[in-house]
């Protein structure tokens, strides 16, 4: 599933693909205009969930890897309000951050989870 959303550090419209893959949740994080991919990083079900359902209040880094290649990469994540702050960084290229509508996210987070 997509989601659109923003770049809270460039002001850049991107989106966010949310799917599940062979060990994991796989987020892609996407320029609109060009369609260039910034990031790809995959993460447990369980870990992504747990910091969606109980946020702490200061944000949380998930620990993932870059798939297909496995190099060690972290999603930092807060949620305020009614949005989603996500930070994809280490692995190859820059860090890319997006940001969401909560209910967008949790709905293409249970979808992909639910295609299991």
């Amino acid at each position: 599933m997509t989601i659109y959303g923003a770049s809270q550090t460039s002001g850049v419209e991107r989106r966010l693909k949310v799917e599940r893959g062979g060990e994991g949740i796989v987020l892609t994080v996407i320029d609109h205009v060009g369609s260039r991919e910034r990031k790809r990083i995959m993460v447990q079900a369980d870990d992504l969930m747990a910091a969606v359902t109980t946020p702490p209040a200061d944000g949380i880094t998930v620990a993932g890897i870059a798939p297909p290649h496995g190099e060690a990469m972290q999603l930092d994540m807060q949620v305020r309000g009614n949005e989603v702050q996500l930070t994809a960084r280490g692995g190859p290229g820059a860090a890319a951050d997006v940001a969401v509508g909560l209910d967008d996210f949790m709905d293409a987070l249970g979808a992909a989870v639910g295609k299991g």
